[in-house]
């Protein structure tokens, strides 16, 4: 893992995603923005990240498609942590995240602190499976 460990939010929303990339950067997070899914899937499969940040309701390939074709392709980030972005706080939600391969879940509005300690112990969790 690098000395910064590399992030790739996937988030279409410009202020969500320049607030969670300013919080992110601010702690020493590498942040790369997808603005939709068909991007972020485009970047996993050409770049390594410690932990992609997945927003559920995007244009073009949602969140959940999103996740099952990183899940499922060539793609060498196939088993990197995913954890999902989305306002639908609801149970039902979280199945299908969940069932799409998603390792966590994040309800919007996020919470920063919140968001903060979940990547470091997502990628705290990865560096003792790659240890």
């Amino acid at each position: 893992m690098s000395s910064n460990p590399r992030i790739l939010l996937a988030e279409d929303t410009d202020v969500n995603a320049r607030l969670i990339v300013a919080v992110l950067e601010k702690s020493g997070f590498d942040v790369t923005v997808a603005v939709d899914g068909v991007q972020a899937v485009k970047f996993a499969e050409v770049s390594d990240f410690d932990l992609i940040l997945m927003d559920v309701n995007m244009p073009e390939l949602d969140g959940l498609d999103a996740t099952r074709q990183v899940r499922e392709g060539d793609s060498r980030m196939r088993d990197v942590t995913i954890i999902a972005l989305t306002a639908d706080d609801d149970p039902t939600m979280q199945r299908k995240c969940t069932e799409a391969g998603m390792d966590g879940y994040l309800s919007k509005p996020i919470n920063m602190a919140t968001l903060l300690k979940t990547c470091e112990n997502a990628i705290a969790q990865a560096s003792k499976r790659s240890a």
